[in-house]
């Protein structure tokens, strides 16, 4: 076989560190300038220390997460004898368990919990494995489930290509809420109409600034809302993600090709629908107008038809 070797997400990875930590240094950086510019200003007080020290505090604080960040995601190289895991080499039979799926601790200032994959050596050595990090963290599962669990030759496998013209003698139960009535919904559209309504009632949609600021205003508004805006379909054989904003889009999925279905929340997002497949390919849809109750049914639906479903944000 040849050599399955990790790369770090794009947006994922790199997005996270320059979007996550960058504004703390350039915070740092300012206090930094803000205190030596009264230094050399000869001001009597001792504000312009305390300032420059606070600044230099916050650009090690950035550096040191920048690097805890980056010891999270160490390089896998797996050959047909031996996984290398950062520096670190293991013989592929010294490797006594794996858990494939589930939420793992991510130890980074306060434990926060992704996405993940488990790996136990026999001698007691546990590594884990954080699926957003890499963007082919799916070869490393495939192969572990593959070799390590089934004992089978290793090899890719690709979830089966669907045309939508399948869905046309489908009936379909759908899973949404109404966008007018739900909190992310009113947002939406609440910030639309009243910067339509600002901008034309003072002429500023007439004037190019205007036009071009109220433009990408709007822009920046869909875009965020088209991904916090879904909703679902199901058929005997199908599960089909759709949008709220984006109507012509659509996802579908063949129940068969399903490992597993998540059911999360982070932060301030709604809750979300992750949809892993047998070949360990995970997608993530976010759904702000589904209730509680919603939810739930679409989990009955999903388990009847057999697929294994992870509840962890919706109380039962």
């Amino acid at each position: 076989m040849k050599k399955i070797e990790t790369q770090r997400h794009l947006i994922k990875f790199y997005g996270t560190i320059f979007f996550g930590f960058l504004p703390i240094v350039g915070l740092g950086s300012l206090m930094i300038f803000i205190g030596f510019n009264n230094e050399m200003k000869n001001e009597s007080d001792n504000e312009h220390i305390i300032t420059s020290i606070f600044g230099s505090l916050f650009c090690l604080l950035a550096i040191w997460m920048v690097y805890l960040y980056w010891k999270s995601s160490p390089k896998i190289i797996i050959n047909k004898n031996s996984i290398k895991i950062g520096k670190e080499t293991f013989n592929l039979n010294s490797i006594q368990d794996v858990i494939l799926t589930g939420k793992m601790p991510l130890r980074f200032i306060l434990d926060h919990p992704m996405e993940g994959t488990a790996i136990l050596f026999k001698d007691g050595t546990e590594k884990i494995l954080f699926d957003d990090m890499y963007s082919n963290s799916y070869l490393v599962k495939s192969f572990l489930e593959q070799v390590i669990v089934k004992k089978q030759e290793f090899k890719i496998n690709s979830p089966k290509e669907i045309n939508k013209n399948k869905l046309q003698f489908e009936s379909t139960e759908k899973f949404k809420g109404n966008q007018f009535t739900t909190s992310r919904g009113i947002s939406f559209w609440g910030i639309i109409v009243f910067m339509t309504f600002i901008f034309t009632a003072n002429g500023l949609i007439l004037k190019l600034g205007g036009f071009i600021f109220f433009s990408l205003v709007i822009t920046f508004w869909i875009v965020l809302h088209y991904w916090l805006l879904h909703y679902f379909e199901m058929t005997k054989k199908f599960l089909i993600i759709k949008n709220h904003i984006f109507i012509w889009k659509l996802k579908i999925y063949d129940l068969s090709d399903i490992k597993e279905v998540v059911f999360e929340t982070q932060s301030n997002r709604p809750n979300c629908l992750r949809v892993i497949t047998n070949n360990f390919k995970n997608k993530l849809y976010p759904a702000g107008t589904l209730s509680d109750k919603t939810w739930l049914e679409m989990k009955k639906r999903l388990e009847s038809r057999g697929v294994h479903v992870r509840n962890e944000c919706i109380y039962e």
